[in-house]
């Protein structure tokens, strides 16, 4: 199960609402699912709507809220399959005769007869109906990815036919001080997250608790493996500086013996010198351990001896 999934029976599970009664966060709620499920137009000269939806459990539910909300019954027109994912996509229509006063109370047809463009006021002027709106948008538009351990960044993004609705659906996300960005994607409009702390306050806001659970979980696992990552980083740049000066060394000691035949130098040089060219592998703290000295009496030698070859 994707974890879009999980967030979409989490939100259905616990509900829009607690009480039946609330219809406007019922409105709230369905009003932001045609906007992201749904077509509107105009049939046999009466406005109305479409709604297309991949998942049975979420059709289930919208459609129970909707004769909740609205004492009618929308109705299955047909059933299609998707040729590019494959999916089964049910279509389902709002019953002609309550169509127009439908899409009146869901903000969505104006009292002239025209298609309102963004989110009416009414049905978001308070905290509980936005929170009613970033449900129905999701469960009908929202995605959420959680990448691999060593993958590509986090992403939860809701998708809008309607420009000027995903302009306001950014500001009521702003509401609450998540901050998104808006994209176009062929034809649609993605209001768009890749912060984890954002989409983790999405989740909570939400109230999908299990979700933000595994989120941060999977937050926690995947900051212990960046920090296992750094730490072989850290080891391995170590380990390729100290081979990067060991070359030098030898390089240097090569020279050193090639125009002086290390004459002038002291026992101790000398020693250090031969004991470099034939342990190039090797690391100070190495050649300490064989020469039985410390690594600072080795250091001291090797700058020595590089500072000669550097006089030469």
């Amino acid at each position: 199960m994707s974890f879009t999934t999980e967030i979409k029976k989490e939100i259905i599970s616990r509900g829009v609402i607690d009480s039946e009664k609330e219809h406007p966060l019922k409105r709230a709620a369905f009003s932001a699912f045609v906007r992201t499920s749904g077509t509107l137009g105009v049939k046999d000269g009466t406005h109305t709507f479409f709604l297309v939806s991949e998942t049975e459990s979420v059709a289930e539910f919208f459609t129970g809220l909707f004769f909740a909300a609205f004492h009618a019954e929308l109705s299955v027109t047909h059933a299609t399959v998707d040729r590019k994912s494959g999916r089964g996509k049910l279509v389902m229509q709002c019953p002609v005769n309550v169509a127009e006063s439908t899409l009146k109370r869901l903000g969505l047809l104006k009292t002239n007869g025209t298609f309102r463009e963004g989110i009416s006021g009414v049905l978001v002027k308070d905290d509980e109906r936005k929170i009613a709106y970033l449900k129905g948008a999701f469960l009908g538009g929202g995605s959420c990815i959680l990448p691999s351990l060593r993958g590509a960044g986090y992403h939860l993004e809701v998708v809008f036919s309607e420009k000027k609705t995903a302009r306001d659906f950014c500001k009521l996300l702003a509401t609450f001080e998540l901050i998104a960005k808006l994209a176009i994607r062929k034809e649609t409009y993605v209001v768009y997250i890749k912060s984890k702390e954002v989409i983790s306050d999405f989740l909570a806001l939400i109230s999908a608790e299990n979700s933000l659970k595994k989120f941060l979980s999977f937050l926690d696992k995947r900051e212990e493996a960046n920090r296992d990552n750094r730490a072989k980083n850290c080891i391995s740049g170590n380990a390729d500086k100290a081979a990067i000066a060991a070359v030098k060394q030898v390089v240097a000691i090569q020279k050193l013996e090639e125009k002086t035949g290390f004459k002038g130098l002291s026992e101790e040089l000398l020693i250090l010198a031969r004991v470099r060219v034939n342990y190039p592998e090797k690391t100070l703290r190495e050649l300490a351990e064989l020469l039985d000295l410390s690594k600072s009496c080795v250091n001291h030698r090797m700058r020595k001896l590089m500072e000669i070859v550097e006089e030469l």
